[in-house]
């Protein structure tokens, strides 16, 4: 969590809450930090990482015959 984080959960916070006593841009404001920090902390995390040397190969399969192990 860095410093766009924290500006984010406090325009959330600050847009809602305004927003709700019935400023709507601050509603606005409020949906929109919200959706940003929805889309910052849904990313993919890594499951797996490897250095490969010269030569090496990594087969990556979703199932069925990976091919020769």
């Amino acid at each position: 969590m860095g410093t766009i984080d924290s500006a984010l959960r406090w325009c959330f916070r600050l847009g809602f809450r305004r927003g709700v006593r019935g400023q709507s841009i601050w509603f606005v404001i409020g949906t929109a930090a919200w959706l940003l920090l929805r889309a910052r902390q849904s990313r993919d995390e890594v499951v797996y990482r490897t250095v490969l040397k010269a030569g090496e190969t990594l087969v990556v399969s979703t199932g069925g015959d990976a091919g020769p192990t």
